[in-house]
């Protein structure tokens, strides 16, 4: 069986999907193929897909390219004349087994072979997965991605992603725990719950919930060492998990949130189900369970018509709320959404300025949570060469003597390079 190379652009999600995607197409018997899995989340994102297929046609002109993922569900016209593209496949067919098989039957001669349907009305039929079933495998890590749903019920006017990946689907229950047993029994020791929007999981159905399937993992799997949470919408009530990582302790210490503004009238604007008062109250709960627990947070800066103090009202936000892991987004028009049609646009270079400066307070407030960490003790899993992350998700460096890859040691955060390296020490007699 030839291994195919999937290159993958994007979110966890995408590095869940590519998993299927490389099985689906090795079973199916494609040869001589290079798969582009596309993100569609940004237009730099869509930019750096092109950028790269361009780079692949060159430096492999015997290879076939399929192209698939968000962008080429979402501008699949964008990529049909281009040299060398054999496939393109939609966000539904792409985890559809029988698009594999139709094009290892296909030729080159009559490429590109195009396979986008509409998603909204169509979404992706979800994929049950077996005790038995090894097609979840990520090749040489140590961190699994368990996908719990799929697509979004928002319609938040700067986002094109429902219209990519459609409406909210939930995993079944016993779909999570096949995917977390497949995991365990590969030697992972790390689970991090994937979607669009988990919060939303089990409410397309009437009696599941993220805390109950949290819950559920951590009672049947005794063995996990770790269990991590993606990305989190702050209109929802996390009062029950909260609660359950003060009990244990394998539920890292650890919350993403997609807040994407700190000021109500932008937030209101971007249809947002939260405001700044919410975004506050969430975090005030958060560091009451603790202070070393890690907030990460992503934020988009200059939405149509946001103006100089709107802007500061979002950067009051982040360092009010001791945010530590930031991800800052310029705004990026989006065909197809509300935002896109919105007056006002802001200029590129406003929006480039007002990210660098936020980023800067990202990065100071990352290094005074490192600070805080110092000397007090921990665990890493160790990826590889001696680096991983802690529970509260700070990369460090391990000095002494060669660990193992996928293996969790006790440490202490030690120094702080000029360049940002995190120095680690294991602790002894643990």
């Amino acid at each position: 069986m030839d291994k195919i190379n999937v290159i993958t652009f994007g979110c966890r999600l995408n590095t869940f999907e590519s998993e299927i995607i490389r099985k689906h197409a090795e079973n199916a018997g494609l040869k001589n193929v290079i798969i582009v899995h596309t993100c569609a989340v940004t237009s730099e994102a869509e930019r750096q897909a092109k950028q790269q297929i361009h780079k692949i046609i060159k430096e492999n002109p015997k290879k076939k390219i399929i192209i698939t993922g968000c962008s080429a569900q979402n501008s699949w016209q964008n990529y049909k004349d281009e040299k060398n593209i054999f496939a393109i496949l939609g966000n539904k067919e792409k985890l559809v087994f029988d698009y594999y098989k139709k094009l290892a039957k296909l030729s080159i001669k009559n490429a590109p072979h195009i396979f986008v349907g509409e998603i909204l009305k169509n979404p992706p039929e979800m994929i049950e997965v077996k005790a038995q079933d090894k097609l979840f495998k990520f090749d040489g890590k140590t961190k699994a991605f368990v996908q719990i749903q799929q697509g979004c019920n928002n319609r938040c006017s700067f986002c094109v992603v429902p219209l990519v990946r459609g409406k909210n689907q939930s995993f079944s229950e016993k779909s999570i725990l096949n995917q977390c047993k497949t995991f365990l029994h590969e030697g992972y020791k790390e689970i991090i719950l994937t979607g669009v929007d988990i919060s939303a999981y089990g409410s397309d159905t009437k009696d599941k919930s993220l805390f109950g399937l949290v819950k559920k993992i951590l009672d049947t799997f005794p063995k996990l060492e770790r269990l991590r949470l993606s990305s989190l919408d702050p209109a929802k009530s996390y009062d029950q998990i909260l609660g359950l990582m003060k009990l244990d302790k394998r539920l890292m210490p650890h919350f993403h949130l997609s807040i994407q503004a700190g000021d109500d009238k932008v937030l209101s604007d971007m249809r947002r189900r939260h405001n700044r008062d919410d975004i506050i109250t969430l975090c005030k709960k958060i560091h009451k369970i603790s202070k070393n627990i890690a907030i990460g947070a992503d934020v988009i800066v200059g939405f149509p018509g946001e103006t100089d103090k709107e802007f500061e009202n979002t950067y009051k936000l982040i360092k009010k709320c001791g945010i530590t892991h930031l991800h800052v987004f310029p705004y990026s028009i989006r065909q197809g959404t509300l935002a896109a049609k919105m007056p006002n646009q802001i200029k590129t270079e406003v929006k480039k300025e007002r990210a660098k400066k936020l980023r800067s307070l990202g990065e100071k407030l990352k290094l005074k949570f490192i600070k805080r960490q110092k000397r007090k003790p921990t665990t890493v899993l160790v990826e590889k060469d001696n680096q991983g992350y802690t529970e509260n998700y700070i990369f460090v460096k391990i000095i002494g003597d060669k660990i193992k890859s996928n293996t969790i040691v006790p440490v202490k955060i030690t120094k702080i390079e000029k360049d940002g390296t995190v120095i680690a020490k294991v602790i002894k007699g643990k």
